[in-house]
């Protein structure tokens, strides 16, 4: 079966790939802009303070797209060494290299201008197409979750090593 989508915007940010990946904890500003023909989709969204926005990342190679075991990567801005991090299988991170390399992240809504939604606390690239954008409500959130022991270590000694940080 073959599922396609047709993208409903795009991720407008003045950054480059690596400042957004050197910000991951914190995330970036950047516009979402919403094409015209669904503009009307956003009616009503100005009250919601946070936004999930499902986006498709079209730099992943289809080489990159046939990864199912990968390490945290991302923890190397941390200061962890290769030989620190856990090879674990691609659905156990937010890896972008996956069969299928989707994104979904959760934003903070500063503004709307018409069909552009100025948000923080991204971590898209400039130019992402976007495939939907839903409401942070809370029947999403989750009050206790559990983790996995080898990422609680990792957590662990992230902390040890940068005080600031919640999670990766």
């Amino acid at each position: 079966m073959l599922v396609s989508f047709k993208p409903i915007g795009i991720v407008h940010v003045n950054f480059s790939d690596y400042e957004i990946r050197a910000c991951w904890s914190e995330g970036v500003e950047g516009v979402i802009e919403v094409y015209k023909e669904y503009a009307e989709g956003l009616n009503g969204i100005e009250g919601f303070s946070h936004l999930m926005v499902i986006a498709y990342l079209n730099r992943v190679s289809d080489e990159q797209r046939k990864v199912l075991k990968v390490k945290p990567k991302r923890l190397k801005i941390l200061g962890f060494g290769e030989d620190e991090l856990p090879e674990v299988g691609v659905f156990c991170t937010d890896s972008p290299h996956r069969p299928n390399p989707i994104a979904l992240t959760i934003t903070e809504l500063i503004g709307r201008e018409d069909r552009f939604l100025k948000v923080k606390h991204l971590d898209l690239f400039d130019k992402t197409p976007v495939l939907d954008i839903k409401p942070y409500t809370p029947s999403r959130i989750i009050q206790q979750i559990k983790l996995p022991e080898w990422y609680q270590k990792i957590i662990e000694k992230a902390r040890i090593k940068h005080p600031q940080v919640r999670d990766f």
